[in-house]
């Protein structure tokens, strides 16, 4: 599937992303902090690891048959940027690096996993790594530069707040590879935490993930006691929650919602769960951010401000791109459809 979001300019920007929003959104992070506008969006159907098997088949033909129709039929003229994020964007990226040489720039919000030099920078989370890797002895040979990160790029969320911020806003998920969502655990810890802050308001908002169970127990338990509960569809909704609480508390099971508070600059504690994978990306995740103090356990007392920069698009990406902006165009010959450097 593809959209167009802008009008090109002289240099085109495409997002080949796996179709999450997630993904989607640490691509369009890239394009903000650079000035970039994306001309185009490529999304990938793509499995996921929690994905049903009869969902999985189907999607895996449809991921198949996005990736034939994405890969690029010619070459324009001139250069090309790429931001990609996801598996699933790999292999269309591979296409137009064959048709477009040197003359293409592809950064990687991830791990690739390509076997061949496509990338000319990845953004590789330290929780991708594998055990009895480290960030000195990792081999990517997707891309010819890597630079490991605590997170993904993240964007700021809109709204504005229209008085001083202040009280705690409670952001539930849902299913995840990781964590178990323990609707009495939650409700014990919120409870605590409110009662920390007597007179302070408090925030519900549900996500797409929340299982109705868990929702309908927390609000029926916080019903009397809570400022405002968000819906899991009201965006809007929940961007003024964000714009106006003091500090946050999420449940772990997403890298995004825990990023997207951290990038605040304001506290952000997290749900002290149950874990029954601990060799899943998001405990990895969320067990390098407590070891460096940059989030705290609901159970943990006082959470220190986030640093605003903390998942920021690193400076030494962005002065990758622009020597190769200023280096010359290199235009290769053109290649036939669907050719690619395979791994």
């Amino acid at each position: 599937m593809c959209e167009g979001t802008s009008g090109s300019g002289e240099l085109k920007t495409v997002i080949v992303s796996v179709d999450k929003a997630g993904h989607v959104n640490q691509c369009l992070a890239v394009c903000e902090a650079a000035g970039w506008r994306a001309d185009e969006i490529v999304r990938i159907p793509s499995p996921g690891r929690m994905t049903a098997a009869w969902d999985r088949f189907v999607l895996n033909l449809r991921k198949r048959a996005a990736t034939r129709a994405a890969r690029p039929e010619r070459r324009e003229p001139g250069r090309l940027r790429i931001v990609a994020s996801g598996r699933a964007a790999e292999d269309v990226v591979a296409s137009y690096r064959t048709l477009y040489g040197d003359d293409l720039f592809a950064l990687f919000s991830g791990r690739p996993q390509w076997l061949k030099p496509i990338f000319d920078v990845a953004l590789a989370p330290r929780h991708g790594l594998e055990a009895g890797e480290c960030v000195k002895t990792a081999v990517i040979p997707a891309s010819k530069t890597v630079i490991f990160r605590s997170g993904p790029p993240t964007r700021r969320l809109g709204g504005r707040s229209e008085g001083s911020r202040a009280g705690l806003a409670a952001l539930i998920g849902g299913l995840n590879k990781a964590f178990v969502i323990d609707v009495d655990r939650i409700a014990r810890q919120l409870d605590e935490m409110a009662a920390r802050r007597d007179g302070e308001p408090l925030s519900l908002v549900f996500s797409r993930r929340t299982p109705q169970h868990v929702e309908t127990r927390l609000r029926r338990i916080f019903d009397n006691r809570v400022a405002r509960f968000v819906d899991r569809a009201d965006r809007a909704g929940f961007e003024q929650v964000v714009a106006s609480a003091g500090e946050f508390v999420v449940t772990p099971d997403s890298i995004t919602m825990v990023c997207e508070m951290c990038v605040t600059g304001r506290p952000v504690h997290v749900f002290d769960l149950e874990v029954f994978d601990r060799g899943a990306s998001t405990y990895r995740f969320l067990e390098d951010l407590l070891e460096s103090g940059d989030v705290t356990l609901a159970t943990g007392g006082t959470a220190r401000s986030c640093e605003p920069g903390l998942f920021a698009v690193p400076p030494a990406a962005l002065s990758l791109y622009e020597a190769w902006e200023t280096g010359p165009i290199a235009s290769p010959p053109c290649a036939p459809r669907g050719t690619a450097l395979h791994s």
